[in-house]
C-alpha cells in the first residue's frame, strides 16, 4: 500500500534538513504520536496510541510503500477504536492506512523535531531505557575503551545517523541520564 501523503511530508523535510518529525493523528477518540525517520533506510514510521500499550512500527520502503498487516496488533487496535461498540465490527488494515494516509500533514516545522524521549519510549529494549536525557560526551581513547555496540545502536534509534557515524569514527559514547534538569542540548562537536 502507497502512503502518497508521506511524499510531501518528505520534501518538506529534505528542504529544511530534518531526518525525523513527529506528528498527532486524531481517529475516532484516539489519537496517535506519529514518528517520521527519513534518516534510516528504509525509512520508518511509528505510530504510538496514546493512552494505550501499543505502537504501530512499519517500514516505509521506496515509493512510500508499506506492508498494511498489522499482525498482533490488529486486536488491540480494533478494541481500542471501537471501544464499547461491540466485538463483531471489522476493522480493515487497509482502510485505516488509507485513513491516515488522508491526514498526513504536508508540512514540517522545526518544533516538530522528536526529542530522544519522544522516541526512546517506543524502544524499551534500548541500552539503559529509562535514560533519554541526553548529557553529553564520553571520549572512550582517553579511557583506554571502545564504544559499544548498544551505545551505538541507542545513538542511532534517538539521535539519527549522523550523530551514530560521529560517535562511531570518533570512539565517542552518548552519555543519557533520566534527570531532565542534567540534560544538555543535543550537539555533534566539530
Amino acid at each position: 500500500m502507497r502512503l502518497t501523503g508521506l511524499a510531501a511530508l518528505h520534501r518538506s523535510m529534505r528542504e529544511q534538513g530534518m531526518g525525523r518529525v513527529k506528528f498527532r493523528y486524531r481517529l475516532n477518540h484516539l489519537t496517535f504520536e506519529c514518528l517520521f525517520f527519513i534518516d534510516t533506510q528504509p525509512f520508518e514510521l511509528v505510530m504510538g496510541c496514546l493512552g494505550h500499550n501499543f505502537a504501530i512500527f512499519k517500514q516505509v520502503l521506496p515509493g512510500f510503500e508499506i506492508n498494511p498487516f498489522l499482525g498482533d496488533l490488529y486486536g488491540p487496535l480494533r478494541d481500542a477504536l471501537f471501544q464499547d461498540a461491540g466485538t463483531n465490527i471489522r476493522l480493515d488494515p487497509s482502510t485505516f492506512f488509507a485513513e491516515f494516509n488522508r491526514h498526513i500533514p504536508d508540512r514540517a516545522a522545526p518544533d516538530q523535531r522528536p526529542t530522544p524521549r519522544d522516541i526512546g519510549q517506543y524502544y524499551p529494549g534500548l541500552e539503559q531505557a529509562d535514560r533519554l536525557y541526553f548529557c553529553g560526551w564520553l571520549d572512550n581513547t582517553k579511557q583506554g575503551n571502545q564504544v559499544t555496540s548498544a551505545n551505538l545502536d541507542k545513538t542511532h534509534r534517538l539521535m539519527g545517523r549522523q550523530a551514530h557515524d560521529f560517535s562511531k569514527q570518533r570512539n565517542q559514547s552518548t552519555r543519557w541520564t533520566n534527570d531532565p534538569k542534567k540534560a544538555v542540548a543535543l550537539a555533534i562537536p566539530d
